[in-house]
């Protein structure tokens, strides 16, 4: 096509959907391989959100998330949040495909600690597109452009949200940035918190040391799980924390999908496969 976006159909969640992504876009080529994940973020999404909910989607990359959760929020909506330019006319027009531009609105901004400008690398792939921080390693060979950036709380404001249910946070490493600019929504709503918890992305992308974001978390939430597919969630707590830190390092490749929150009253109603 004339702006080099492609389509191609997806199923997800037991739906056909349709895609847009460009096609030299290795998350969007392979887009079936993310299906189990996007999957796994609407189970824990269904043990807590209601039919009139409200989403924030930080790092709605190309649209697959947005598919994942709209079923699940028929009176709700999402608020979809990316920065990268190619990116963003790829989730725009996933939304227009799948009839959802009226129930998902995007905002292309970048989400931080504070707002304003900042530099971000423009990844061919999608998936690997982040800030840049004066700890990124190789940051001089990386392609950079300057993209604006939001704080959750004034994103909140500004769309004039009664209610937040649910956050999705994917950012690669800079997850923390985005709770930073997001304490007076927690405190107002206490939504239930979706992140990746990446230890390659927080060292490589931010120079973060894994064990102390971790730490800092288990202290912003009172409760905290770990994904394990079928199996139950993780607990993760400060006596745990070597447990889950080992697993996480040496068995699953420095990948995880954490819930945080205020209380684990979702995990009732968590069915997950």
């Amino acid at each position: 096509m004339a702006d080099g976006l492609a389509t191609r159909g997806i199923r997800l969640g037991g739906r056909d959907w349709q895609l847009a992504g460009l096609a030299g876009d290795s998350f969007f080529a392979h887009a079936e391989g993310h299906v189990a994940g996007m999957e796994a973020l609407a189970a824990v999404a269904a043990g807590v959100l209601p039919p009139d909910g409200t989403v924030l989607d930080v790092g709605a990359n190309i649209g697959l998330s947005a598919l994942a959760l709209t079923p699940l929020l028929p009176r709700g909506r999402i608020l979809a949040v990316e920065p990268a330019p190619n990116t963003v006319a790829a989730l725009r027009r996933t939304l227009a495909l799948n009839g959802l531009e009226e129930r998902v609105t995007v905002e292309a901004a970048a989400v931080g600690a504070t707002p304003g400008e900042a530099a971000f690398h423009a990844a061919e792939h999608s998936a690997g597109a982040h800030l840049m921080d004066p700890g990124t390693l190789g940051a001089a060979a990386l392609p950079q452009v300057r993209v604006p950036v939001e704080t959750v709380d004034r994103l909140v404001a500004r769309h004039g949200l009664a209610r937040l249910d649910f956050i999705k946070i994917d950012v690669e490493g800079f997850e923390t940035e985005v709770l930073d600019g997001a304490r007076a929504t927690l405190a107002r709503f206490r939504p239930v918190v979706f992140a990746e918890f990446n230890a390659w992305t927080l060292q490589c992308n931010r120079s973060a040391n894994p064990r102390a974001v971790l730490e800092d978390w288990l202290a912003r939430f009172p409760v905290a799980h770990a994904l394990r597919g079928e199996g139950p969630p993780m607990r993760i707590t400060p006596a745990t924390l070597l447990g889950f830190l080992h697993d996480h390092l040496v068995l699953r490749g420095c990948a995880d999908e954490l819930v945080l929150g205020y209380d684990d009253a979702w995990l009732g109603r968590y069915r997950p496969g």
